[in-house]
């Protein structure tokens, strides 16, 4: 017999869930929508009015959304060379539909803010565990939360606005994604979709 060695790799949590510990996180928590994801969404909803765009970081959901909508409003609070600067908290006007892929540390917040100015429905692209903790589960059954949409195809969120790494490789995760509607004036059970 040989000498073998077995060499075991033991696994963080981060890593577990998806996370890249050599990487980091992002500066501003930027990893922007991928087009596809957006145009999934919209084969499912349709909107009536405006929409706000409050975190459109380069631009990757308001120039999908253009396409189909006339009236698309974009801002960020980190200047990125698309649309106005501007702090999504401190923004107070009435809006008709809310669309963005908020900061994942910011979900519940921007979800409650934008409860607050939509008249018509909030769409917030996030990680599927935006359903599990305590505070947001209870947060989120007593919010017009009409309908999750799960993708069935893995979605890679772009990590600064890139759809590939420095060396020209996609981005992969393990991490499952969706979107998540409200409508204001839903007063039902939450359902779960696929797309």
């Amino acid at each position: 017999m040989g000498t073998e060695k077995t060499i075991i790799k033991r696994l963080g949590g981060g890593q577990i869930a998806g996370g890249n510990p050599v990487r980091g996180r992002v500066e501003n928590d930027f990893y922007a929508t991928p087009p596809i994801a957006v145009e999934k969404l919209l084969e499912k909803e349709k909107f009536v009015g405006n929409i706000l765009e409050p975190a459109c970081g380069m631009g990757h959901i308001s120039e999908v959304l253009k396409k189909y909508y006339p009236e698309v409003i974009s801002f960020d609070i980190v200047d990125r060379g698309y649309g106005e600067q501007q702090d999504f908290f401190a923004f107070t006007k009435d809006v008709d539909n809310i669309i963005t892929n908020p900061p994942f540390s910011l979900f519940e917040e921007f979800a409650d803010h934008s409860l607050t100015l939509a008249r018509n429905k909030v769409c917030l692209f996030g990680k599927l565990q935006a359903l599990e903790g305590q505070k947001r589960s209870l947060f989120l059954e007593h919010s017009p939360l009409r309908t999750v949409y799960v993708f069935r195809k893995r979605v890679n969120p772009m990590r600064n606005g890139k759809d590939r790494d420095e060396n020209g490789k996609k981005w992969a995760s393990t991490i499952a994604f969706a979107w998540y509607v409200w409508e204001i004036w839903y007063d039902g059970e939450p359902q779960i979709k696929w797309i």
